[in-house]
């Protein structure tokens, strides 16, 4: 198979709500503003499905996979335009256990789930005194590095603050990942003071193209989000990138540009 090395890339920026069936219908208003730039890949942000401070609600709340709404609208999203899909995290219920799973979507162009990967790490933090999060309290660590393709393309998957664990991306990178998505819902301290530079850093030590979708705005319960979601190339620019309010961000990619900064600073061959 050819390999494809122009990649249309849209993200959506979205400011989720805590019900999931209202999700899937501002995404898919958002999906369909994608059209025109005729994109290969759509990416989502962390916690595409439902985001809320409360722990009881979430808990009580949160769907199966099967009766997931957003996961729905998008695999027929994906059928109908033929565009591949990653729903960046859904918060999902898993029969039989009491934890959640925190799970990100890779929906090939047919509508098919392709890959799936639950977050590795989990956000345990204390900010300030103000905020805290201890996600291990209420989802299921997953322990698989994992990647899927368009095309001949690799795309490694990452959630959020898998970002601050730069093993895991190395280990992307040397599966031979040409790109990497970081769907987040980064808090807005930790935004402000890490997120580009956190961006910057992974797509430079590992020569990739970096895809940060983030979830933006104030949410049920309180809960913030940062946004700024950025495009990054493999020498650490930034291609594109957005503020703190709903958007799309739509950029075209050269895979090449791969090939030639892993030729000029080969690090990954020397380790």
């Amino acid at each position: 198979m050819k390999l494809m090395n122009k990649l249309k890339i849209s993200q959506v920026q979205f400011q989720a709500s805590h019900i999931p069936a209202l999700n899937a219908e501002i995404l898919e208003k958002s999906f369909n503003k994608t059209l025109k730039f005729k994109p290969h890949l759509i990416c989502t942000p962390e916690c595409s499905n439902m985001i809320t401070n409360d722990k009881n609600y979430l808990i009580t709340n949160a769907p199966y996979q099967n009766t997931c709404p957003v996961l729905k609208m998008a695999k027929d999203f994906a059928k109908k335009n033929k565009i591949t899909i990653n729903l960046g995290s859904l918060l999902l219920k898993i029969k039989n256990q009491r934890k959640l799973v925190n799970r990100s979507y890779f929906i090939n162009n047919n509508g098919v789930v392709e890959k799936t990967y639950d977050k590795i790490h989990m956000f345990d933090v204390k900010i300030n005194n103000k905020e805290k999060h201890q996600e291990s309290s209420l989802f299921q660590a997953g322990n698989e590095i994992t990647y899927a393709k368009i095309k001949n393309i690799k795309i490694g998957m990452t959630i959020c603050y898998d970002l601050r664990f730069p093993n895991l991306y190395r280990q992307l990178a040397k599966k031979d990942c040409s790109i990497i998505l970081v769907p987040a819902a980064f808090t807005r301290p930790t935004g402000k003071d890490h997120w580009e530079i956190l961006n910057r850093s992974r797509a430079i030590e590992n020569n990739v193209f970096i895809v940060a979708t983030g979830m933006c705005g104030n949410h049920h319960m309180n809960r913030k989000t940062y946004g700024y979601s950025l495009l990054v190339d493999p020498w650490g620019k930034i291609v594109n990138k957005t503020t703190d309010k709903p958007s799309i961000l739509n950029s075209t990619i050269n895979l090449l540009d791969v090939k030639k900064i892993r030729k000029k600073i080969p690090s990954l061959k020397y380790e």
